[in-house]
Parts: structure tokens; sequence; C-alpha cells
């Protein structure tokens, strides 16, 4: 069995426009103008950040009612429980470091 040839796709010419711009393009314009607040340095003013970073933060944070029950898991990711005084509730009913793991 011998492989006919595949018909010839019609002729498209707005494929030469496309992979040819520089020929059929027109000219670059204006652009825009830049304010003045976005001369010189346009991200503003470095800061240097007040936050703890979350390495620190997680490293015995001592926040009252929270529990650290260390590293689950094959990923060990940290893991820990909170108490009743945790919440922001006005009264809690569960006594201070008497929760299980939960």
């Amino acid at each position: 069995m011998t492989k006919q040839p595949k018909p010839s796709q019609p002729e498209n010419p707005s494929a030469r426009r496309s992979f040819h711009p520089d020929e059929y393009a027109p000219d670059k314009g204006p652009g825009r103008t830049v304010s003045k607040e976005e001369a010189g340095n346009p991200h503003g003013k470095p800061v240097k950040s007040r936050g703890a970073r979350g390495e620190d933060q997680s490293k015995g944070s001592g926040a009252k009612g929270m529990h650290d029950l260390g590293p689950r898991g094959r990923s060990q990711r940290p893991s820990g429980t909170k108490d009743a005084c945790a919440s922001t509730g006005v009264d809690p009913q569960d006594p201070p470091g008497k929760r299980g793991r939960g």
C-alpha cells in the first residue's frame, strides 16, 4: 500500500502577517508618561519587618492555653492542643492543662 500525498492546506494570507510583524505591524506608539510618584524607585522605601519569623514563632511561643505536643507523623509537622483559656470566651469551662491529645 503506498501513501497518498496529503492535500495542501488552503492559502492563509494572515499567517504571513502574523509571523512577519516587522513588515506589517505599525510603528511603536509614544507610550505613556511616567508620573512623579513612579519616578525614581517605584517600589518605595524598604521597611524593616517588625514581626517574628515563622520559625521563631513556632519555637515555644508561650501563648496562654496552648500546649505543644511536638512533631507528628512522617512529615514531622508541629502539633498541639489548646484549652478553654486560649479562646476568647467569657467563662472557660476546661481546667487549664487538662486537655488530652486530640
